[in-house]
C-alpha cells in the first residue's frame, strides 16, 4: 500500500501552487543575489574570502531550490504516521552553505583555527543529525532532532561569544545568523519532518524566508558595508584577506 501511494504521488506535479511559488521565487532570489555578489567581487582589486563565500552560498542555494522546485531530491515519505514530503536537497544545501556563512563570520572575528573548526563542525553535524531524523520515524527521529538542536545551541553559543568584540556591523550579521540558526530546528519540529503541525506551504515559506534572510540579506548587508564590517581602514580590506588566508 505504501509503495502504491508513493507511486501515485509525483513531484513537482503534486506540489501545492504556493509551494511551487515559494521554491521558484527563492531560486530566483538566490540567482539574483549570486550575480550581484559575483559582480561586487569582480569590482575589487584584491580577492576576498567574504565575497567568494557569499557568492558560493547564494549559487548553491539557487541550484538547490531550483532542483526542489522541479521535484529533484524530494521524497514522499509513507513510513511515518501520515505521509510526509521531505526535501532532501535542502540538507545538501545547508551542509554546504551554512558553514560558508559561518566561515565569513569566523574570519571577520579572526577566530583561531580550532575555534573556526568547532563552529563549522557543530553546524555540519547539526545538519547531518536533522537529515537522519528526517529519514526515520518516531520516536527515533526526535532523538536525532534533539541532537541537531543541541548542536545548533552550541553554534549559537559560539556566535554569542563573538559579539563581545564585534563592531556594530558584525553584530548585525551575527544576529541575523543566530536568528536563522534558531529557526531551522523549530521549523523541523513543527514541519513535515517532525510533528507536521505546520502545513507544507507554511513550512516551505518559513524556510524560504529564513534562507533569503540568512544568505541574501546577510550577503547584501556584508558586501555593502564590507570595510566597516571588516573593521579595517584599508581601501580593499586587505587585513581581512590576510586573515582569511590563515584558515583556507
Amino acid at each position: 500500500k505504501g509503495l502504491a501511494m508513493a507511486d501515485a504521488v509525483a513531484f513537482p506535479e503534486d506540489f501545492p501552487q504556493s509551494v511551487k511559488h515559494f521554491l521558484f521565487i527563492t531560486a530566483l532570489g538566490m540567482l539574483i543575489g549570486s550575480v550581484v555578489f559575483l559582480y561586487l567581487g569582480l569590482q575589487r582589486s584584491k580577492s576576498s574570502l567574504a565575497h567568494t563565500a557569499v557568492f558560493l552560498a547564494a549559487a548553491v542555494s539557487c541550484l538547490s531550490y531550483y532542483s526542489m522546485a522541479t521535484g529533484l531530491g524530494v521524497e514522499y515519505k509513507t513510513t511515518d504516521v501520515s505521509p510526509r514530503v521531505i526535501f532532501l536537497t535542502r540538507y545538501a544545501d545547508q551542509i554546504v552553505t551554512a558553514p560558508l556563512v559561518l566561515l565569513v563570520l569566523g574570519t571577520l572575528a579572526k577566530l583561531e583555527t580550532w575555534g573556526l573548526a568547532s563552529l563549522l563542525g557543530c553546524q555540519m553535524l547539526s545538519t547531518l543529525a536533522a537529515l537522519c531524523g528526517a529519514l526515520v520515524v518516531a520516536p527515533f527521529k526526535y532523538m536525532w532532532w534533539f541532537a541537531s538542536a543541541a548542536l545548533a545551541v552550541l553554534v549559537i553559543a559560539q556566535l554569542i561569544g563573538m559579539l563581545a568584540e564585534a563592531n556594530d556591523n558584525r553584530k548585525t550579521l551575527t544576529y541575523i545568523t543566530i536568528a536563522c540558526t534558531a529557526i531551522y530546528p523549530l521549523v523541523w519540529l513543527l514541519g513535515s519532518e517532525g510533528t507536521a503541525a505546520m502545513g507544507l506551504s507554511q513550512e516551505v515559506g518559513a524556510v524560504a524566508i529564513t534562507e533569503l534572510a540568512g544568505k541574501l540579506g546577510f550577503g547584501m548587508y556584508l558586501l555593502f558595508n564590507f570595510e566597516a564590517a571588516a573593521g579595517e581602514d584599508g581601501e580593499d580590506g586587505e587585513p581581512l584577506n590576510q586573515a582569511s588566508q590563515q584558515y583556507v
